[in-house]
C-alpha cells in the first residue's frame, strides 16, 4: 500500500479494505511522528476517561486516535458490520476475547490486532501510564452493540449509533 500523501487522499482512495489492510494502515498513522500528542483530553472531557479524535473518514473507512488513562475500558462490544485493527502507539493495552472462556493477550507499543467483523472484545488500559492506539474501521462504523459478561456468557445489553461519538 503506497503512503498516501494526505490523509483526504487516503479515505477517498479507500473501499473494501481488508482486518490486514487496515492494520497496516493503522500502523502508518502510527508512525507519523508526534502522534501521540495529538492524543489530548478535551478541555470538555472528563482527564480520567477515554478521548477520540478522527483522524481520517470516508463511508469506507474511519481512522481514529484514542486516549487511554489508566484503568479506562470499552467494555466488551463489536463494530456491526464493519471489519478493524488497533495498534499501540504508546504505552500498553489488554485485549480480552471471548471463544470458550475470556482469554487476554497484552499488547505494547507497536503491537496490534486485526479482526473481522463478529470479533466482540473488551481493551482495556491495566496499567499505571496513560496509552495511545490508532483504530481503523471499514466501512465506518454506523454502531456498536455492547455487551454484559454474565455467568461466563456475552449478553447484548444496548446498541449504541454513530451519532454518540
Amino acid at each position: 500500500m503506497p503512503v498516501p500523501s494526505s490523509t483526504a487522499d487516503l479515505a477517498a482512495d479507500a473501499r473494501d479494505l481488508t482486518p490486514v489492510q487496515l492494520l497496516r494502515l493503522a500502523r502508518l498513522f502510527a508512525g507519523r511522528p508526534g502522534i501521540a500528542d495529538e492524543a489530548t483530553a478535551r478541555p470538555d472531557a472528563d482527564p480520567h476517561e477515554r478521548t477520540w479524535l478522527q483522524l481520517a473518514g470516508a463511508p469506507h473507512l474511519q481512522v481514529w486516535l484514542i486516549r487511554w488513562p489508566p484503568g479506562t475500558s470499552t467494555g466488551w462490544h463489536d463494530h456491526g458490520s464493519a471489519v478493524g485493527a488497533f495498534t499501540v502507539v504508546r504505552g500498553a493495552l489488554t485485549e480480552r476475547t471471548r471463544v470458550a472462556q475470556v482469554q487476554e493477550e497484552r499488547l505494547g507499543a507497536g503491537d496490534g490486532r486485526a479482526f473481522g467483523a463478529s470479533h466482540v472484545h473488551d481493551v482495556v488500559n491495566l496499567g499505571e501510564d496513560e496509552a495511545v492506539s490508532i483504530h481503523a474501521y471499514s466501512p465506518s462504523l454506523e454502531q456498536m452493540t455492547h455487551y454484559d459478561l454474565v455467568d461466563g456468557r456475552l449478553r447484548p445489553a444496548g446498541v449504541e449509533r454513530r451519532e454518540a461519538w
